[in-house]
């Protein structure tokens, strides 16, 4: 009985691997051509049972990680790898590509973040787990595309190609901000101008936020 319980989770687990690959260039080509609108459908599946919710898409928090997954495979395909780290807390925690993966989840996670909690903020909504939840698998979807464009940026950039590095890079910036003022002008009922503001505040602090992380981790070790 155990057998075919695991026969049948191994099952699950291939049909669920084999979707991604139908579903997931699916949603990021929605997601860069109407990420609005796909958030508004998103945003009204997650009012539906669980199970009926992303039949024909990957879920907001899962497609962010299978971008996150994709860059890295392409990091290493591409022999791209990062510069020995010089800090021992790094080298413990970083040692492996599952732990690089989980780092890189962690602080790409923050954008969706202050953007979920700086909407919140402005609605005067009280910031908790229930609240906090929509708002943020919604922006997981925005994020993605741009984490994506980041993530292969860095790697022409160590490959020695600077130019398609700062390309991609300010490609990635204009279109997240440009979704993200839309986002906060529709949500709020205010000016592109003060839309664009609160996007470009939030998107600040959370760079600054992932980069005071990754320094205090893989910085030089303080003597």
């Amino acid at each position: 009985m155990e057998f075919l319980k695991f026969i049948r989770s191994l099952e699950e687990l291939l049909y669920e691997v084999m979707t991604w690959l139908l579903f997931y260039p699916r949603t990021l080509w929605r997601v860069l051509r109407h990420p609005l609108a796909l958030a508004a459908q998103a945003e009204a599946e997650m009012s539906e049972r669980p199970e009926d919710q992303f039949i024909d898409l990957v879920s907001p928090p899962l497609f962010l990680m299978l971008s996150i997954l994709l860059a890295h495979a392409l990091e290493i395909g591409l022999h791209a790898n990062l510069a020995p780290f010089t800090s021992e807390v790094a080298k413990e925690v970083l040692s492996s590509d599952a732990n690089l993966l989980i780092f890189r989840a962690i602080t790409f996670s923050l954008f969706p973040l202050m953007m979920a909690s700086g909407l919140l903020r402005r609605q005067r909504r009280e910031i908790d787990r229930k609240t906090l939840r929509r708002p943020f698998f919604l922006q997981c979807f925005i994020a993605s595309p741009f984490v994506v464009a980041l993530s292969v940026a860095s790697v022409f950039a160590r490959l020695g190609f600077p130019i398609v590095a700062t390309a991609m890079t300010s490609s990635a910036v204009v279109w997240y901000l440009a979704v993200e003022t839309e986002w906060f002008r529709t949500r709020l009922g205010i000016g592109r101008l003060r839309a664009f503001g609160i996007a470009m505040k939030l998107a600040s602090i959370a760079f600054l936020l992932a980069f005071g992380i990754a320094f205090l981790l893989l910085g030089p070790e303080t003597s």
